[in-house]
């Protein structure tokens, strides 16, 4: 390990440690602080000034405090901790029903995260499993995130990652996205005709908790031989919406 690695992990070691002391002691000033951890007065006030900068502390008088950023960083983590606990049964369920593949997946960093993946009885096996990362714009349960995203921020993922295809039929247009992604709006539902992978379709739709919130993404994934007809476009439908509403509400209530 170089010694600018090393010196970096320290870095972060230290920030944690003092960030812990203001959460134990609700605030403190530098010299209570490198007292408390036997720092030195000058490498607290360093580290202190550039959480500052950060938003991740404030500073009121000679005391700092924990700030709003940390908490909505807090809140971010637990929503997503959240939506696993509660989704998993549902997720389960689903597979278990439909015999096919059933995924939840959230977003990070604009691209889509499976958090969860079950195989039903006759499940294809693709190549996803939790923690697989995804193009948000390729898959059914990704187009369904994206769907309850403001439109600047799925201008921010294009401008991030592009819209790369995975088959022939991927969406690639950031037009013909767009208008798909009104569409999702008002059925509520997303649809993949193997954009992702051949022969192989999807149904999807976004999780949200009461007030609207997203929280990620709940689909069905099989073999375009199985979804089709009246199962494809109203059964399979209506077992995800559910589903996602469970677990909307349970992550509301929970906790």
């Amino acid at each position: 390990m170089t010694d600018s690695v090393t010196n970096g992990v320290q870095a972060i070691k230290k920030t944690s440690r003092i960030l812990t002391v203001l959460q134990e002691q609700g605030g403190g000033g530098v010299t209570e602080i490198a007292g408390e951890l036997s720092y030195n007065k000058s490498t607290v006030h360093h580290h202190l000034t550039t959480l500052r900068e950060e938003g991740l502390v404030i500073k009121r008088g000679d005391q700092y405090h924990l700030g709003i950023r940390l908490f909505e960083l807090g809140a971010f983590t637990r929503r997503q901790r959240d939506i696993y606990s509660v989704g998993k049964p549902q997720v389960n369920s689903l597979a278990e029903k439909t015999g096919e593949l059933a995924n939840l997946m959230i977003e990070e960093n604009g691209k889509g995260v499976y958090i969860q993946v079950s195989a039903g009885e006759d499940a294809v096996n693709l190549d996803t499993s939790t923690g697989t990362e995804q193009y948000l714009h390729t898959c059914a349960i990704g187009k369904s995130i994206l769907s309850e995203m403001p439109s600047a921020r799925v201008d921010e993922i294009i401008d991030q990652h592009g819209l790369p295809a995975e088959t022939s039929n991927t969406v690639t247009d950031q037009a013909t996205l767009k208008d798909e992604l009104e569409e999702i709006r008002e059925r509520g539902v997303a649809f993949d005709n193997e954009e992702r992978a051949e022969a192989i379709r999807c149904v999807a739709t976004p999780v949200t908790n009461k007030d609207g919130e997203l929280l990620g993404g709940i689909s069905i994934s099989g073999p375009a031989t199985r979804m089709r007809g009246d199962r494809f476009k109203t059964e399979i439908p209506e077992l995800v919406q559910n589903a996602a509403e469970v677990i909307g509400l349970n992550a509301s209530y929970s906790g």
